[in-house]
């Protein structure tokens, strides 16, 4: 990235390595990951054009059962005051499998969730309409004629009717920020292909379609199996990869091949 000049992508959207986790491309100690990445996200500041945000999807892990690592949460706080957090988001693996961590003896709950560390300016580019969730039955039922104003007894006032309206206009519902997307580890995933750690494309896609426009940019600077690079070319954007291990070269070219045969299905 340090060859690339100012202000020249759209986006970027990744999956780092995270510290502390044995890899086939070696293993990164808490401090050498903070010194990795705060050298990442200075040099994805500077090419990140004005209107444009980064996403860094990281999940915490644990020293050894009932203790958890702190590194996740310190990315988070220094990236906070550092530049800004546009709003905290989570991707939740709902088909999570169960690990040691929670097997009866030791009693703890399943992880599942990541972060999309989500950082750029508060006024960043963002399409909102263009990942709105399809409406759930008891939203889809609610009688537009309902003007009526409601107040719940914490003091929230809602107007079902005019939620009607909107959902219909818009043709979905505003999105929360846990996203509950399945990795399933489909013939299509990074994961399926040799990958250790991939990410799933419906994630990929989903922050594609956020916060890019139709021909942006969007740069992956941790690119493995190319995972964001298929999401952005079959969502007409151009993308840049940046991947060191060669074993995932030609693992990321394939991706791209088949993205582009799929583009506009």
């Amino acid at each position: 990235m340090a060859s690339f000049p100012n202000e020249c992508v759209d986006a970027i959207i990744t999956d780092p390595p995270y510290p502390e986790i044995d890899r086939d491309y070696g293993r990164l100690s808490e401090p050498e990951w903070h010194e990795l990445m705060r050298a990442v996200v200075g040099q994805v500041r500077r090419v990140l054009k004005p209107s444009g945000s980064a996403v860094f999807i990281l999940q915490p892990n644990s020293e050894h059962v009932g203790r958890m690592r702190p590194w996740l949460f310190e990315f988070l706080a220094w990236t906070s005051r550092e530049w800004n957090l546009v709003q905290d988001v989570w991707w939740w693996n709902v088909s999570a499998p169960p690990t040691g961590s929670c097997q009866r003896k030791n009693g703890l709950m399943r992880p599942s969730v990541k972060a999309c560390v989500w950082l750029g300016s508060p006024k960043c580019y963002r399409n909102q309409d263009a990942v709105l969730w399809t409406p759930s039955e008891s939203m889809a039922a609610l009688k537009r004629e309902s003007r009526a104003l409601r107040v719940s007894p914490s003091g929230l006032s809602v107007r079902p009717g005019r939620i009607a309206d909107i959902v219909a206009e818009r043709g979905g519902v505003t999105p929360y920020n846990l996203l509950p997307i399945a990795n399933s580890n489909s013939v299509t995933s990074g994961g399926a292909k040799g990958h250790g750690a991939a990410t799933p494309e419906v994630l990929c896609d989903w922050w594609v379609r956020y916060i890019t426009r139709p021909g942006d940019i969007v740069l992956d600077p941790f690119f493995g199996s190319g995972t964001v690079g298929a999401a952005a070319v079959k969502a007409g954007r151009a993308v840049v990869g940046i991947e060191q291990h060669a074993p995932y070269l030609e693992m990321a070219r394939q991706t791209l091949i088949t993205a582009e045969a799929r583009r506009g299905e």
